[in-house]
């Protein structure tokens, strides 16, 4: 029997051992899963377990039939980095800046970045190895405990609970080069020739039906069965470690795709994902369906940072926009979800979109832009895009096939259970006016209630915030009453359907960016009257932001005085220290059909040009890429419309 000073002896050292480091105080941590994170790129669901006919994909079958399918899931936007920013903030990107195809925004400390608060709570978070998040997250040493194509859950401590990500790029629209199946085939990694024959592929409606298309299709689905195998790699190494009752397995793609238009465009075929959720047994209670089942909940990227928040245990910051759809802080399913396009690379556009997992509506904000007049990369790196914009251009393509290379319509709606391919826009069907409204309003309301930036011009970012400014970052700027976002949500909508006329009275708004909506809605309906080249001349001369000049001048070219255009463009061309003005710059030229003056001497010069220190449109290329096109072509130019 131990007396009271014996006892109080031990409960001393007892208190000591739990308040050391290494103690027993590790050891009685409550128990905890680990996560597994498979993600793959640029496919939509075909997978044999989502009832994709020609698939072959055995192992992911076999986790469907142990695991949650979703069977409308999401990406919030149909581009791997965008989509990145917002799973792993759990916020919109289009409400911390994001948005834009890619970028390196600086963001404020209150927005959150998951494997942070999942390592603060004691879990080994690594990264193998993709870090695409368009922010100064990707250089954040304290994001990831290791981030590499080394890093593995294997090196975290004994007993430690562990968040893996591993991230599989063979399904990337790059793989499908003439290099990289070559590549693929001489190491024997897929078949020699395709496993499907390409004249059986099913065809979607809007391809041209062409040898480059259905062998590409044919690849594609080689590289996706390449990509199931090296799950199943991943998930007998988790099973020989003996870590496969404790672990969560997630796995999906990082948006759709991934032949010409689907990955970078807001249909389905580029935002509708695979995503299965598997939970052993002793975690079946994170979700009331159970293993094997379909879930049709409404679910995407944003909320998956949340989800893995709620089956850890660990707080959801309230900052977060997402909801989860596991765990202790499950929420229902949403009504609606809803997507963003912005500037794709080297091209500005901006589309916004909401489905309710049915009906799907988009609003074109800048409809002039034709799809397939896009970033140059597609075209690049697979021989469909090649052969599909030849025959385009050949008078070889349907009206379907056609729609990629013709302007767009400002509203599409769609019933993706009769149209799952998109094709048909029912938006002036009778019977579809109510739901068209009705989407039409939710749209807005989220878009306010989100503090959408995707309105503000890039190239004005630097001018509204920065060091030294009211607003150290945009995020912070569009959270102020300085962004009346309501405001010029309205003048944006009018600058797209409007006239002239209408659009006038914006030109000399107080608001830098209902200026440039005003401008870039007359260029969409140009006027020739003196009233208004003579209000454009002003803007080029008085505006302060380089952004509106450019608009004015790029209006100005198709209002009748291209002269007085095109030298405003070049000179702010010429002029401006900043990547994403010099971008802007070189599309007005483009889109004002003035870039036939230029020489190839001109070309060369902004080839040359010098920008700030770390302005963060230097250092992406997009400028180049257009430069590059078009000494490449000249003194053929490039089509954008």
């Amino acid at each position: 029997m131990i007396g009271f000073d014996s006892f109080g002896r031990v409960s001393l050292v007892l208190i000591v051992l739990l308040l050391s480091k290494g103690g027993m105080a590790q050891q009685t941590t409550p128990d905890r899963p680990n996560v597994l994170w498979i993600t793959c790129e640029d496919i939509s669901p075909y997978l044999g377990s989502y009832g994709f006919a020609q698939a072959h994909t055995p192992n992911l079958d076999k986790l469907a039939k142990r695991a949650i399918q979703f069977s409308n899931a999401y990406a919030n936007a149909p581009v791997c980095a965008v989509a990145r920013a917002t799973i792993l903030s759990g916020m919109y990107a289009s409400t911390t800046g994001t948005h834009q195809m890619r970028t390196l925004v600086q963001l404020p400390e209150q927005i959150p970045a998951y494997p942070k608060i999942l390592r603060e709570a004691g879990y080994h978070c690594t990264n193998n190895s993709k870090k695409d998040y368009n922010s100064n997250f990707i250089n954040d040493p304290d994001l990831w405990d290791e981030s590499s194509n080394q890093a593995h859950y294997k090196n975290r401590t004994e007993d430690q609970p562990f968040f893996a990500v591993f991230n599989l790029t063979v399904t990337h629209e790059s793989q499908l080069s003439e290099e990289r199946i070559q590549y693929y085939v001489e190491n024997g990694l897929i078949p020699e020739e395709p496993r499907i024959d390409p004249s059986d592929i099913e065809l979607p409606p809007y391809h041209p039906d062409l040898p480059e298309v259905r062998e590409d299709w044919a690849r594609f689905h080689d590289l996706i069965t390449l990509m199931d195998a090296q799950v199943g790699e991943l998930l007998q190494e988790l099973e020989n470690a003996g870590l496969a009752e404790n672990t969560i397995v997630f796995f999906y793609s990082d948006h759709g795709g991934q032949l010409s238009r689907s990955k970078r465009y807001i249909y389905n075929v580029g935002t509708q994902v695979p995503l299965m959720v598997h939970l052993p047994d002793k975690w079946k209670h994170l979700s009331s369906v159970s293993a094997g089942e379909v879930d049709k909940s409404l679910v995407s990227f944003v909320d998956l940072a949340p989800t893995i928040l709620s089956i850890t245990g660990t707080e959801i910051p309230a900052i977060m926009q997402g909801k989860s759809f596991l765990g202790k802080d499950s929420e229902k399913s949403p009504e609606y979800v809803h997507f963003f396009r912005d500037r794709m690379a080297e091209r500005y556009d901006l589309s916004r979109a909401v489905t309710d997992g049915k009906y799907y509506y988009i609003r074109n904000f800048m409809p002039h832009r034709p799809r397939g007049r896009d970033s140059r990369y597609g075209y690049q790196v697979q021989a469909n895009w090649r052969a599909y914009e030849a025959a385009y251009e050949a008078g070889n393509t349907n009206e379907i096939q056609s729609q990629f290379y013709q302007p767009k319509p400002q509203e599409q709606f769609f019933d993706t259970e009769e149209d799952p391919w998109q094709v048909d826009n029912l938006v002036e069907q009778p019977a579809s006016k109510a739901r068209v409204k009705s989407l039409s309003k939710e749209l807005d309301r989220w878009m306010v209630e989100t503090r959408d930036v995707g309105l503000i011009p890039e190239p004005m970012f630097h001018e509204l915030a920065g060091t030294g400014k009211k607003h150290a970052t945009l995020y912070e700027f569009a959270q102020s009453d300085d962004y009346p976002i309501r405001k010029i949500l309205n003048v944006a909508k009018v600058a797209t359907a409007g006239n002239a006329d209408n659009l006038f009275k914006y030109l000399k708004d107080k608001n830098p960016i209902i200026r440039y909506w005003g401008a870039y809605g007359i260029f969409l309906h140009p006027d020739q009257s003196d009233r208004i080249q003579n209000s454009l001349r002003a803007m080029i001369r008085e505006d302060e932001s380089a952004a509106n000049r450019i608009m004015a001048a790029q209006a100005l070219s198709l209002c009748g005085d291209a002269d007085t255009g095109f030298e405003a463009i070049m000179k702010e061309a010429l002029a401006t220290p900043h990547g994403y003005v010099l971008l802007q710059a070189l599309n007005a030229f483009q889109y004002s059909h003035t870039d036939d003056r230029l020489s190839l001497e001109d070309w060369q010069t902004f080839k040359e040009k010098e920008f700030v220190a770390n302005d963060p449109g230097a250092g992406l290329g997009y400028p180049q890429r257009i430069i590059d096109d078009a000494i490449a072509l000249f003194p053929e130019r490039r089509k954008v419309d």
